[in-house]
């Protein structure tokens, strides 16, 4: 039976518009009404909790778990301690908190809900701790009083459907113990023991298998010991693909998104006319010159939008914006760049609605609002092609679906922290100026990245630090706008226009309606600050436990536009983001550690786009960008394509640290960098305050310094160029160790080949007539040969086809093309892991402060000569000073 409402609205409709939708999605209703179930028919027979328990931030006096849920719940968390710290039998409650659900929709409770210690109890290293959740009415409903222990629900009740049958779930368990309950271990007080893994780029649909539930097995075989299992998850950005989803994966949100908020959105068009006037071209793959992309430029710019006093629009509903066709809609309408240069499969179902942001977040993260089937594609698309299309992504879709059940436990046992990268919004998120002016300066641009923020604020950024979400908080008025909003049904314009202050949306320059941009010093950043609200979220933070320290960066939303051009790579990190994102948590640390409360002996940042990538990928990167082709490949995405910006993040680690652990993702491979650094006047000082140099070879002024980037990507996207630089054909273009040498007065930089180093260091000091200031080098780590982690991932063989006599000649002699491609040989390439991958990342500490420092990557992927097992290919990057280098 088809959804009563939406049977009522597409019968009564008498508007065109309404129309629209009546191909295929009426025909699909009514003729095949068996073949799909509408979430508003499922809700009811569905558990109370449709996503979580997440373990959120976690620390020895507060424990955060987040959960969305179908109803409004007071919801209450106890941590307990557990008998021997070895997780077997629950003990004692130590914390303990409570808190009441945010309606962001009819069927949408979240909370993030926070347990602070009893009696002064404080949570330590070494032992394994046990939580557990109770419900209750909502806080208006228990007026009465103190609810009884026995009228509560409790977590595992509120877990499974009722009805078995209904239950497409995976087995029904969230805990690795008999007693049911979710388990967690601090970090250790011995960094040798600390187990910190990262991970990052996750499309449900991406080719590969997901390595998220990889984390599942290792927590599982190490549960009962609290200095082996893992201890911390950084999930390092594109936790969500917002541009490119999967066409049946948007039909579900689409459905799902509605019947969670219990209300359909608007969403802003202007109409055609003015998108006429105002169009974002795409440039042909085979553009004969850059003219195209410069006149599209100044299209876009000599009439960026009309005045909101003289443009017209119609609203469309997102049911009415179809999978599949929406690529024009984002590009023309949204000013999105996903789909650029030849690419419109990229945003061919782009999110666009609130409700479509808040569903996918849930679907990535838990079962349960998963349908058992989709529809086929002949009974959706108007065409054989599309047909296929639909039904390749259903298959890649339910085999991600499959081991969710797996994610979903790991989640709710290891303390998980989370960044933004540009797919949690959409490609190029912010990525230059020219992105901002475009997208932010169009109703429906800016509508879709309010509605991405608004669900990275309440899905990701509560948990990471619940402390902004306090009563009185940017937070806590975020989340109440967030429900004026919704309890309007998206109509409340005043509601929505604080929402984006709370965000940091800039507002529009009255006079040319494009967002608005301020100086510091000398370049443009972001106006955050919106009229009457000056406090705004804040992304990035930072977590410290007994040993270490992670700093989480945010490099999307402080990011510094050069004057110059719209389009030229960025400084990911203003002048001012410098200050509030690394040097002010590395001085509070300082100021810990010096009290006794902490003892900081390893710093760890978080930076979603990596400092140093491929030498293929800069070349290619710096050759779009002298073309004008921004969009094409994230020029300007990485650190070192703005250099001062690069030498600066190096300078401000190396001002306070002399060892720094980089963990970054993006790119879609795994690898390890090493980067010494040495400096007798960092860059940006002036000798004339530091004692003058004895002579060439003296280093009694010399600092000393290494940092490791390590970085772990993709959970699931794999490509087939990371397949090939997987390989042992990658071996034959090495990534070549090279050095910069900098001058500070005047400013000069300079790269040199390790091969010919004393040639051009002599060179160099003849002309600038004094030695170099300061200098790096970057050496890329050899992975190991990898080692057998499962030999059997979770017992279940995957499905391969049966040896056939009859098979053709073409088909044998691709056979064996792939039979010698998935030859363990030539899959065991030297630098990069190109198949989805999981990072777990261990520590080579003596007590005392020698040269013997290292860090460990071990990096988990299943490998194409034995596809249903699990292996690991370690890094080795030593962390010892290059004193004598």
């Amino acid at each position: 039976m088809a959804d009563l409402a939406l049977i009522k609205r597409v019968i009564d409709a008498r508007s065109p518009k309404i129309l629209i939708a009546r191909t295929p999605l009426f025909n699909f209703y009514f003729l095949n009404p068996m073949s799909w179930t509408p979430l508003s028919h499922r809700i009811h027979h569905l558990p109370l909790i449709l996503a979580g328990p997440i373990l959120r931030r976690t620390e020895s006096r507060a424990v955060t778990v987040w959960l969305a849920l179908k109803a409004p719940r007071q919801v209450e968390l106890k941590v307990y301690s557990t008998e021997g710290g070895t997780g077997e039998i629950v003990d004692r409650p130590l914390l303990q908190g409570a808190s009441s659900t945010v309606q962001l929709g009819k069927y949408l409770h979240v909370v993030a809900v926070t347990a602070k210690p009893i009696n002064s109890n404080l949570l330590t290293s070494g032992q394994i701790y046990a939580y557990d959740i109770k419900f209750t009415g909502s806080s208006e409903s228990n007026v009465g009083g103190a609810v009884p222990e026995n009228e509560k629900e409790n977590l595992i009740s509120c877990l499974w459907p009722a009805t078995p049958d209904l239950s497409a779930l995976g087995p029904e368990t969230i805990s690795y113990f008999a007693h049911q309950l979710p388990t967690f271990a601090l970090p250790p007080q011995d960094l040798n023991y600390l187990r910190i893994v990262h991970g990052s780029c996750r499309k449900p649909h991406g080719d590969g298998r997901d390595a998220l539930p990889i984390l599942d097995n290792s927590i599982e075989q190490f549960a009962g010991t609290a200095n082996s299992r893992p201890h911390q998850l950084f999930l390092t950005g594109d936790q969500i693909y917002g541009d490119d989803v999967a066409d049946a994966m948007l039909w579900a949100l689409t459905d799902a998104g509605d019947t969670l908020l219990g209300w359909e959105e608007s969403l802003p068009l202007m109409d055609d006319a003015q998108i006429k006037k105002n169009l974002c071209i795409s440039i042909p793959k085979n553009s004969e010159n850059e003219t195209a992309l410069d006149q599209e430029r100044e299209i876009f710019r000599e009439s960026p939008i009309q005045k909101p006093s003289d443009a017209e629009y119609q609203f469309k509903k997102p049911i009415e914006l179809q999978p599949g066709t929406r690529s024009d809609i984002a590009r023309d309408f949204g000013g999105f760049t996903a789909m650029l240069v030849n690419k419109p499969k990229n945003a061919k179902s782009h999110l666009f609605s609130l409700g479509e942001y808040y569903a996918m977040y849930l679907l990535v993260w838990s079962p349960v609002l998963w349908c058992t089937s989709f529809p086929k594609g002949k009974d959706i698309c108007p065409n054989s092609k599309q047909a296929k299309v639909w039904d390749r992504e259903v298959v890649e879709l339910n085999g991600f679906a499959r081991n969710l059940w797996r994610v979903r436990r790991a989640l709710a046992n290891i303390p998980t922290y989370m960044i933004c990268d540009d797919h949690d919004v959409s490609d190029d998120f912010y990525l230059n100026r020219e992105w901002c002016y475009r997208v932010l300066g169009k109703p429906l641009g800016r509508r879709v990245v309010q509605n991405a923020l608004l669900a990275y604020a309440v899905f990701q950024a509560w948990g990471n630090t619940p402390a902004q979400f306090d009563r009185a908080q940017p937070g806590d008025k975020l989340l109440t706008t967030a429900e004026k909003w919704s309890n309007s049904a998206g109509t409340d314009v005043s509601a929505w226009e604080e929402a984006a202050s709370y965000l940091g949306i800039p507002g529009l320059d009255p006079k040319t309606h494009l967002p608005k941009l301020k100086l510091d010093e000398d370049v443009f950043i972001l106006g955050r600050e919106g009229e009457g609200v000056t406090e705004v979220l804040n992304w990035h933070f930072t977590v410290r436990s007994f040993k270490h320290e992670v700093i989480v960066l945010d490099t999307r939303n402080w990011r510094g536009y050069p004057v110059e051009s719209a389009i030229d790579p960025p400084m990911l990190l203003t002048h001012k983001g410098f200050e509030e994102q690394i040097q002010k948590p590395l001085r509070e640390t300082e100021l810990l550690n010096k009290t006794g409360e902490f003892e900081i002996e390893a710093t760890l940042v978080v930076v979603p786009t990596n400092l140093v990538g491929l030498s293929i990928i800069d070349a290619v990167q710096k050759w779009d960008v002298e073309q004008g082709k921004v969009f094409n490949s994230d020029a300007g995405d990485s650190w070192n394509f703005h250099e001062l910006a690069f030498v600066k993040l190096l300078v401000e680690f190396f001002k306070q640290r002399n060892r720094v652990i980089v963990l970054t993702g993006d790119i879609h491979y795994a690898a390890a960098v090493r980067l010494s650094y040495w400096s007798d006047c960092h860059f940006g000082d002036s000798r004339s305050n530091i004692e003058p140099l004895k002579g060439a070879n003296d280093k009694s002024n010399c600092q000393n310094s290494v940092l490791a980037q390590l970085t772990a990507s993709a959970l699931i996207n794999e490509e087939w160029t990371t397949h090939l630089v997987h390989t042992k054909i990658k071996s034959l273009f090495p990534e070549r160790s090279h050095e910069c040498l900098g001058w500070n007065e005047p400013l000069e930089l300079m790269k040199i080949s390790r091969g010919g180093r004393k040639k051009a260091m002599a060179a160099a000091v003849r002309n600038r007539q004094s030695l170099p200031d300061w200098g790096y080098r970057i050496d890329w780590i050899k992975r190991q040969r990898a080692r057998v982690f499962l030999q059997l991932e979770n017992g279940t063989a995957s499905d391969r086809s049966h040896k056939n006599k009859q098979l053709s000649f073409r088909r044998r002699l691709w056979n064996f093309i792939s039979l010698l491609w998935r030859n363990r040989w030539l899959q065991e390439g030297d630098e990069i892991v190109g198949y989805s991958n999981i990072a777990i990342v261990s520590f080579q500490w003596p007590a005392d402060d020698d040269g013997e420092k290292a860090v460990m990557q071990n990096v988990y992927w299943r490998p194409l000569w034995e596809p249903d097992s699990v292996v690991y290919s370690q890094y080795f990057v030593p962390l010892g000073l290059d004193e004598d280098d």
